[in-house]
């Protein structure tokens, strides 16, 4: 009788506290991946107020808004501290910007995205799987989309960049993309010496019957290989 009211005991623990052995086995939860989750832009209607809210998860706020290359259209402005696009535009047109994050990490985690004003992208890349070190590989996934009405042949290239400029490839991938389809997850996982790293993803796609070309581009920054 002891035998068994221990045992029930026991059973009623496992149920109130949980197993030790089994918490301990538990996966750490990952962070969320840094990246910029606005997808497109308004296009503006000129002579009427423009506002729009730029988008990010993940890494360490307050984050850090700017435009690279190309600005912003006549009319417009962005808050570097909120993400906020804002003005009065003078023109109808559709436009692209290239945009940039960086967050409050010491040492700071940087990523761009080029964010478009008009029809759906006809070709987006996004990281599926956050690059990321693990030993002395960087490690990642990728997938390309064909938002267009078009089969898109297209190309696909990985590569990491080293704090004096030496590139090194993660992946290359050709595929021809039905219309409106994704791309299988395209992983890599390479060793690379040590030293700090920017991730550049790019995908160029054609489509030879129109002339016609596209591409998107992201970039992480901030990976150390020890």
């Amino acid at each position: 009788m002891r035998t068994k009211l221990v045992a029930v005991l026991y059973l009623v623990c496992l149920i109130i506290f949980g197993a030790p052995s089994l918490r301990s086995q538990e996966a750490p939860r990952r962070k969320p991946l840094f990246q910029i989750v606005t997808q497109s832009l308004p296009v503006p209607v000129i002579r009427q107020p423009y506002d729009v809210t730029l988008k990010a998860i993940g890494g360490q706020r307050p984050y850090r808004w700017s435009i690279q290359g190309k600005p912003l259209p006549q009319g417009l402005e962005l808050d570097a501290d909120t993400g906020e696009i804002s003005g009065m535009p003078v023109s109808n047109r559709e436009f692209s910007v290239l945009v940039q994050l960086t967050d409050s990490s010491n040492p700071p985690l940087t990523i761009t995205k080029l964010l478009m004003a008009g029809a759906a992208a006809p070709l987006t890349v996004i990281f599926t799987d956050p690059p990321h070190v693990h030993d002395s590989n960087i490690a990642g996934a990728v997938r390309v989309s064909n938002g267009s009405h078009d089969a898109i042949d297209t190309t696909v290239i990985v590569v990491a960049v080293n704090e004096v400029g030496k590139a090194f490839a993660l992946r290359y991938e050709r595929l021809s993309l039905p219309p409106g389809a994704d791309s299988p997850d395209l992983t890599f996982d390479v060793f690379e010496p040590s030293g700090q790293y920017s991730v550049h993803l790019d995908a160029v796609g054609e489509v030879a019957s129109k002339n016609a070309i596209y591409r998107d581009r992201r970039q992480l920054d901030g990976l150390i290989v020890k």
